[in-house]
């Protein structure tokens, strides 16, 4: 009696916990603390929830609110922004939702793509990949600090499916994150922010 009832319990406690999985209010993998919105055009913002939650993303004065569909996707779309350096809290919130989703040091920007293969995997430093390093490793790495620059580094992984989400983070363009850089979207993106002013984002997806 007393095993049948731990088994009810256990039973129940992964049933909850896999409901307040379903009911929170989660964002689509590009969007993390430290990342760059593009500016000058309408921006999609996407994540799942609880389906038929109310969901609303707050951000630059903006306020978008959507229904999550039958399937707990949900989508919506800030108005354009002027380029910005200031850094913003990106915030949402969600009817079925205990705490609101907080990202902080937001910037709006130009945001490029960097995708390809080993070209545009090679790091700025052999220290995180043996076939990389860039000339004048040291140095070169010591100048990288441009905190408007930002790169998102998406985490290589085999699929045979389309898969849902993507592992990675935006990361502050320093010396102690730039080593594990694309090279290629670093010298871009630098020489890029250094001619226009304003911040610049990079997504690398490579492998």
């Amino acid at each position: 009696m007393k095993l049948l009832l731990k088994q009810i319990l256990g039973i129940a406690v992964i049933a909850l916990a896999v409901f307040s999985a379903r009911a929170e209010v989660k964002l689509a993998s590009p969007f993390t603390s430290h990342m760059v919105l593009q500016c000058g055009m309408k921006v999609p913002v996407w994540g799942t929830a609880e389906r038929g939650e109310a969901v609303t993303v707050e951000f630059a004065g903006q306020k978008k609110s959507v229904t999550a569909d039958a399937d707990g996707h949900w989508r919506v779309e800030l108005e354009p922004m002027k380029a910005s350096a200031d850094s913003r809290t990106f915030r949402v919130t969600g009817t079925k939702t205990a705490a609101s989703v907080e990202l902080d040091d937001v910037l709006v920007g130009e945001v490029w793509l960097a995708s390809g293969q080993s070209n545009m995997d090679f790091s700025m430093s052999k220290k995180v990949k043996s076939f990389a390093g860039v000339a004048n490793e040291e140095q070169e790495i010591a100048a990288a600090n441009y905190p408007l620059i930002r790169m998102f580094t998406g985490v290589a992984a085999k699929t045979f499916t389309p898969a849902a989400r993507v592992g990675g983070e935006w990361k502050i363009c320093n010396p102690e994150n730039a080593p594990a850089f694309s090279a290629v979207g670093y010298f871009f993106a630098r020489d890029l922010q250094r001619e226009i002013k304003i911040p610049v984002g990079i997504i690398t997806e490579s492998f």
